[in-house]
């Protein structure tokens, strides 16, 4: 069984997977979190240091290193991070780094995956870019879940919204299981889908 995970950050939502018997490829650009995974030296994990987009190449990656960097994106911060988020204050880029962009087809055919049995995506805004990155590679993809703004603009510039992302699904075959609030503001949902 195989499970990506995109947007690894620590691998919160990744290393137990390998418990249950699956072979995790994970995806995370920020090198200090890339580094305490691989310190860890979990048997069937394996870590790629890049951030994962629908294209190949190099962008500027802003970290946001305040309450352990899981806000840090390819994307800008909105105006509103400043205004919809009470009480939050993470919301700041402390740095900016320039890192290696791959799209997933491009890894799929380079490792040879023929399935991916879960694929969770937490890009911090990008996560549609991430699923327009499969290529034709989308088909061969079971179920997962991703991230989407429930309101434009809210948390970052131009990240993906709760409707077009759940029409691009849609429009690939999949089926909407579930969309649930990710956070107690309602600014944010997480979408998951099935084949």
């Amino acid at each position: 069984m195989i499970f990506f995970d995109v947007g690894a950050n620590s691998g919160s939502d990744s290393i137990n997977k390998t418990q249950a018997g699956y072979i995790v490829y994970a995806f995370e650009p920020n090198p200090n979190l890339v580094e305490q995974i691989k310190q860890k030296n979990i048997r069937h994990y394996h870590i790629t240091q890049a951030a994962v987009s629908n294209f190949n190449g190099k962008a500027k990656f802003k970290v946001a290193s305040k309450g352990g960097a899981g806000c840090s994106s390819l994307l800008e911060f909105s105006d509103k991070s400043k205004t919809e988020w009470s009480g939050r204050t993470d919301f700041e880029v402390t740095g900016e780094i320039e890192v290696e962009v791959i799209r997933l087809d491009s890894f799929i055919e380079q490792c040879n995956i023929l399935t991916i049995d879960f694929l969770h995506v937490d890009t911090q805004g990008s996560d549609l870019k991430v699923l327009e990155g499969l290529g034709k590679y989308i088909r061969i993809v079971k179920e997962g879940v991703i991230e989407a703004a429930n309101k434009p603009d809210i948390l970052y510039k131009e990240q993906n919204t709760k409707e077009e992302s759940i029409l691009f699904l849609q429009e690939n075959g999949f089926q909407i299981t579930d969309v649930k609030f990710n956070a107690h503001h309602g600014n944010e949902v997480n979408i998951f889908f099935k084949k």
